[in-house]
């Protein structure tokens, strides 16, 4: 996965906002395959984060290797999702 540093900004102002941390990233089941999703969290003691281009994220290994084709970005002041491997649903 890819951070692009408008995105950075952006999520690092949901952190605040939101009093969180870190970006959880899972993968949930759908009638196509697998979909990501993304989550605000703040870390408990003892939990681990990987830091993707500044930005502490958590996920397991199958999805970190699912993200190998994502990139976060900003379009407009949001933050979009450029999935290669984006579900057809």
């Amino acid at each position: 996965m890819k951070i692009t540093e408008e995105a950075k900004s952006l999520i690092q102002a949901a952190f605040d906002s939101n009093d969180c941390d870190c970006l959880k990233v899972s993968q949930q089941q759908s009638c196509c395959g697998t979909s990501l999703q993304f989550e605000l969290i703040k870390l408990q003691a003892g939990e681990k984060s990987v830091s993707i281009d500044g930005v502490p994220v958590m996920m397991d290994d199958q999805t970190q290797t699912r993200t190998e084709a994502v990139t976060l970005a900003a379009e407009n002041g949001e933050l979009t999702i450029q999935d290669d491997q984006s579900c057809c649903c």
